[in-house]
């Protein structure tokens, strides 16, 4: 059987942006191949979204034009620390508590269709697994209250079980903590789509991991060009960006000297 390493050109580097002006990866010739897919990961903090752009060139070290085969530019990240749109390309985001969470305060958390609202109180009845549903919501809090780390701790381990049960997200998003005031959610494989977020005061948000990706013929580059690349921009803080690019329909046949360390 043959290795899809045999069957399809796969590249991959990382970028680092260090400005709101961002950088763009190398040009990536689409002389042998009939499509390609950029596949963008960046991670950093992205609460302010970064943009890219699908680049066009005629020449490996000429700079490219946007919009290669028309595709637009898209915009991957959270828009503010309270509002993560849902189609952002969000994979992983940290919620911090608030100190001064009260009763009835709650957020909304999305993985792709899939929406949940979680409800902040100190009533010990509401935090037993029995009062909650997927169309009324859940809850999480402690007795103990918001303004000691005891209490913010004991809600965060509520939260995490709200989220990880049945009722919640099942396996589809992966929890920690890292910190006595703050909650990690990963999307997992199995989950249908990106993270989204509205927030009340109980919740602040900071997107750690964003993707975003193009898919595009080789006969909707514009007449002369035949290289592609990804345009980075507007990042409102430093993040490192990973791009990988995967080539079809060409006749790939690879000698045994790829440009990355493949294992036996």
């Amino acid at each position: 059987m043959s290795k899809i390493t045999d069957r399809l050109k796969i590249d991959a580097e990382i970028i680092s942006i260090t400005s709101a002006a961002g950088a763009t990866s190398q040009n990536y010739d689409m002389q042998k191949y009939g499509q390609a897919a950029f596949v963008v990961s960046a991670y950093g903090d992205l609460t302010g979204g970064i943009t890219l752009d699908l680049m066009e060139s005629s020449a490996a070290t000429a700079a490219g034009s946007s919009a290669a085969g028309g595709k637009a530019g898209i915009v991957i990240g959270g828009t503010a620390a309270t509002n993560i749109a849902s189609g952002s390309g969000v994979r992983e985001i940290t919620l911090t508590m608030g100190t001064a969470s009260t009763t009835g305060q709650y957020f909304t958390l999305s993985a792709g269709t899939v929406s949940r609202k979680f409800t902040y109180t100190t009533s010990t009845a509401l935090h037993n697994s029995s009062a909650w549903s997927a169309t009324g919501g859940l809850y999480f809090g402690s007795t103990v209250g918001s303004t000691v780390n005891t209490g913010i701790a004991l809600s965060l381990d509520l939260l995490k079980a709200g989220i990880e049960s049945t009722i919640g997200f099942g396996g589809a998003i992966i929890c920690s903590t890292p910190a006595t005031d703050a909650i990690k959610l990963e999307v997992a494989d199995s989950a249908a789509g990106a993270l989204g977020l509205t927030a009340t005061a109980v919740m602040s948000a900071v997107v750690n991991q964003a993707c975003g990706a193009f898919d595009i013929n080789a006969d909707a580059l514009s007449a002369g060009k035949r290289y592609l690349s990804v345009k980075v921009s507007t990042a409102s803080t430093t993040c490192r960006v990973a791009v990988d690019v995967i080539r079809d329909g060409g006749r790939y046949m690879p000698a045994d000297d790829y440009k990355y360390k493949l294992s036996s």
